[in-house]
């Protein structure tokens, strides 16, 4: 009961702003708007907040070469570039694992493993689990307007199927979440 309060009061926080994820892949899958996210900016600081109710598809240890996005993981691109690179990546799975990724653009090679400043506490509750991330923007390079604070809000889910969702990407074939044409402002939801 406790867990349900927490995930109630994350969705219903004064200045925050919301968005349900849509389905991007597979063209069907068994759940229905399976995660929610918020996002509040308080100084420098970007706090995401998300909800998910979904099985549980998750590892509590990682092996080698396995990475929390080949489980059950929320993730956050973020931007401040108009052309949307260099753009930011940071995943968190239901066991709180984490992966940050810089993407410089103009051809060069994604660097994985990064220390971007995100904070997180992920919490198993029943039916599904909660994340929250907090990212300083100013060591990101973000000069203070809110306007320019873009990207998308991302999950995968399931495990016999893997399903892809996210804020503002159309449907596709082919589940990919690196298309920064597609990022929008991350504080429009509501």
């Amino acid at each position: 009961m406790k867990s349900l309060i927490v995930i109630a009061m994350l969705l219903t926080s004064a200045n925050a702003f919301a968005c349900d994820l849509s389905l991007v892949a597979p063209v069907k899958s068994v759940l229905r708007k399976p995660v929610q996210v918020k996002a509040v900016l308080a100084d420098d600081m970007l706090t995401v907040n998300y909800a998910v109710t979904a099985p549980l598809n998750a590892k509590k240890i990682l092996g080698p070469k396995q990475f929390p996005y080949m489980f059950d993981v929320v993730e956050l691109f973020v931007t401040f570039s108009e052309t949307g690179f260099p753009y930011f990546e940071f995943e968190v799975s239901p066991f709180n694992q984490t992966f940050q990724v810089r993407i410089p653009g103009g051809g060069k090679p994604f660097q994985e493993g990064v220390d971007l400043g995100l904070v997180s506490t992920a919490t198993l509750a029943p039916g599904g689990w909660t994340a929250e991330l907090k990212i300083p923007l100013k060591p990101l390079g973000w000069d203070g307007d809110p306007k320019k604070i873009r990207g998308n809000f991302y999950s995968i889910l399931e495990h016999a199927q893997q399903s892809f969702w996210s804020s503002f990407l159309p449907k596709a074939k082919k589940p990919n979440f690196h298309q920064p044409q597609f990022f929008q402002p991350l504080l429009q939801c509501e």
